[in-house]
């Protein structure tokens, strides 16, 4: 019974180390942030995350910066060919 558990054992530890890399680096997500602004135009900006706070949305783009937009005036695309 123990020659068993201590099979069951290494095999799951095998497998916790194999997943590991892919755990610590998930794929990159491409995230643009489409943005409405109050005279009706719109810009399109690449972003590397967003976060709700409030009633706005936070934006961190990819060169740093970050931007607090009103929540109903973005939409955010994951793009697949960027």
């Amino acid at each position: 019974m123990k020659k068993i558990l201590v099979v069951i054992l290494l095999v799951a530890v095998t497998a916790a180390l194999c997943l590991l890399p892919v755990l610590l680096n998930p794929a990159p997500r491409h995230l643009i942030a489409k943005i409405r602004y109050f005279d009706g135009s719109m810009d399109t900006i690449r972003i590397t995350g967003y976060s709700p706070v409030g009633g706005s949305i936070w934006l961190k783009t990819e060169d740093g910066h970050i931007a607090l937009i009103g929540a109903n005036n973005v939409i955010i695309v994951e793009d697949e060919d960027y």
